[in-house]
């Protein structure tokens, strides 16, 4: 069993009068009262499902990098009741890390492409109790990996208590990988005489655990992520620090990822043993009506690269 915890993720957003809220029906990054700082809806449902429930309207949030298909997730609500369907964008800048070969990933930052992922997420969120001091908000899931032909449920708690914001998230997930002639760089043995197959599978659950407050339109984020995986030997920690700042029709991002894992890093084209790995995103999103923005993403599959969003809400 593998478990990924996110130990803590602190929010503090900060609204002027001009509030890009009420400018847009997204409602800043995550359309949630919970996780407004994060640059998506879908990111934020993937976060928790229970983040959907503030979900007003229908929207469709494209994400394009060169060279790679363009990504595409649904998110539709009532304000009440809100549902997310998307890919699962593991090995991402937000996304969980996933177990990969080291070579695989090395031809992946060569040639800037994408973790590829058949997986498919399907989330609802509705609120439970909502007055001015108290909100709670409940999350279902669901994950299918075509790989395995599993469907892994999970459920997430969200809400709020006067000023302060939290949430529970837990679910279960798997993975399957081709092991091939790929070598382990630390024991120099090949990882198919070491399991004694030629692909590995495992089957591992997530929990999220995030707390954070609403003040206005600055927002700052601290996110802890430890992951224990039976195919690696050592612990992946991942810390993430994330702001945002929205000011009338734009949003502006930034984040730090600090990386402790068993995972080669990616250097100077080379993939070299480093258990601390640094990343930096930046993002920007341009409001251009009630019902369209515009984003510029940098980093945020981790591979140094630029990517555009367009997002259409109704």
């Amino acid at each position: 069993m593998l478990k990924v915890i996110t130990l803590l993720i602190l929010s503090v957003n900060v609204t002027l009068a001009d509030d890009n809220c009420l400018f847009f029906k997204f409602c800043g990054g995550g359309s949630s009262q919970e996780a407004k700082s994060i640059p998506s809806s879908a990111t934020a449902g993937s976060l928790n499902p229970g983040n959907l429930s503030n979900v007003k309207g229908f929207g469709v949030e494209t994400l394009y990098q060169k060279g790679n298909p363009i990504n595409f997730s649904f998110v539709s609500g009532n304000g009440k009741i809100g549902a997310l369907v998307s890919p699962t964008l593991e090995n991402s800048f937000f996304g969980n890390r996933s177990i990969e070969i080291d070579d695989l990933n090395y031809n992946r930052q060569i040639a800037k492409k994408q973790y590829k992922n058949s997986k498919l997420s399907f989330a609802v969120g509705a609120k439970i109790i909502d007055n001015k001091l108290l909100g709670i908000n409940l999350g279902l899931s669901l994950k299918r990996n075509p790989d395995i032909k599993n469907i892994n449920p999970g459920i997430g708690l969200s809400g709020r208590i006067a000023f302060l914001h939290f949430g529970v998230y837990y679910y279960q997930d798997d993975v399957k990988i081709e092991l091939g002639n790929y070598i382990n760089p630390y024991s120099n043995l090949m990882y198919s005489s070491i399991y004694n197959n030629s692909t590995y599978q495992e089957k591992f659950s997530v929990e999220t655990y995030t707390i954070g407050t609403s003040i206005n339109n600055f927002s700052f984020d601290l996110g802890i992520m430890n992951t224990k995986y039976k195919f690696y030997t050592d612990s992946t920690k991942i810390y993430l620090y994330s702001m945002a700042y929205s000011y009338k029709k734009l949003i502006f991002n930034y984040a730090l990822r600090k990386e402790y894992s068993q995972n080669l890093a990616f250097l100077n084209n080379a993939m070299i043993i480093m258990r601390k790995k640094d990343q930096a995103y930046l993002g920007v999103q341009y409001l251009m009506s009630q019902h369209i923005s515009l984003g510029l993403q940098i980093n945020n599959f981790l591979l140094d690269e630029g990517s555009v969003t367009l997002t259409m809400y109704f």
